[in-house]
């Protein structure tokens, strides 16, 4: 349930985050338009509640220098995005290239509640109010570093620049930016992970529910259990589309086999929001130049609407229109 304090929100604020490694519309950059395309806003705004549309400007990017530099430079920007949305009192849905938007979408979020002077340490609520839980729907672990990586793709470091584990200077420069708990996170899907990879998600106190090529997996089910146990309170919720399983689809280049299937994304969203209390959801990691593009969107669609209708039966979202 939501807590004493929280207000049900009033409006959908759809943010465009169209760079892939800090480049514009290329790659997964393109999957935010992809989804636009195939009727994502009209599926919200069917729901009876106002839709507004947000998109960072390509100009603030394209100044900074360097994937590094650019990719910080989109992830201020997301944490200023996504806090002026819950401001104003609108759900954040962030449609981004890349799963590493996500660190700004949690920082903006934590923004948001000190901008308001919200006070979380009440007893009546507890410390788990004032915690933001997460959920990462994803088929990598995305817990990679500078020093465990060799090829260096920024994009694979999103949970350990979550959990503040590199590149601390830089994350401080993203306004209310903290460091997660890593025992706060819940990753569904992931499957395509090197044995030492596997090993350290596993000792990084994170909830797991693995995907597996080998057999078919009751995700939502387990991932339930998870939550049921975990009583995560608000969560910010990240979808990277390559949590589905290839059959679907092609998602993009590191797609693989033992993922969700549509059912188990649709019914995994719905505990979402009938378990915690969600306040955001990026959707992330779709490069719509690979086979299956229209049905992974048709896919997506229905999953981000059904998530909304779960958060307007809760109460999070009010279908009332706006004075």
């Amino acid at each position: 349930m939501p807590s004493p304090k929280s207000t049900p929100l009033t409006s959908i604020t759809l943010i465009l985050s169209p760079y892939h490694v800090g480049h514009p519309s290329t790659g997964p950059g393109l999957g935010p338009s992809f989804l636009l395309s195939h009727n994502l806003l009209l599926a919200l705004q069917s729901l009876g509640i106002p839709v507004h549309t947000a998109s960072i400007p390509a100009s603030a990017i394209s100044s900074a220098e360097g994937e590094i530099g650019r990719t910080f430079t989109l992830l201020r920007e997301t944490s200023v995005f996504v806090s002026a949305a819950r401001g104003s009192g609108s759900f954040p849905l962030v449609l981004a290239g890349n799963c590493c938007a996500s660190v700004g979408v949690a920082a903006g979020v934590l923004l948001a509640d000190s901008s308001s002077g919200k006070d979380f340490d009440d007893e009546r609520e507890g410390k788990e109010a004032a915690e933001l839980g997460c959920v990462w729907f994803d088929a990598h672990d995305d817990y990679n570093t500078p020093d465990t990586l060799m090829s260096g793709y920024l994009d694979s470091m999103g949970v350990a620049m979550l959990a503040g584990e590199c590149w601390k200077s830089l994350l401080g420069t993203v306004p209310g930016f903290r460091p997660m708990d890593l025992k706060r996170v819940v990753h569904v899907g992931m499957r395509d992970v090197t044995d030492a990879e596997r090993q350290r998600v596993v000792d990084s106190g994170m909830d797991l529910v693995w995907g597996n090529s080998g057999k078919r997996v009751d995700f939502a089910g387990e991932f339930g259990v998870v939550l049921e146990r975990k009583r995560l309170g608000r969560t910010f919720v990240h979808v990277d589309l390559d949590c589905l399983d290839v059959s679907l689809g092609q998602v993009n280049k590191f797609a693989a086999p033992g993922g969700l299937l549509g059912d188990d994304l649709g019914a995994c969203l719905e505990r979402v929001a009938n378990l915690t209390v969600p306040a955001s959801l990026t959707v992330a990691s779709f490069d719509p130049s690979y086979d299956g593009a229209d049905n992974i969107a048709r896919i997506a669609v229905q999953a981000v609407k059904g998530f909304v209708e779960a958060l307007i039966a809760k109460g999070v979202v009010t279908a009332q229109s706006e004075a």
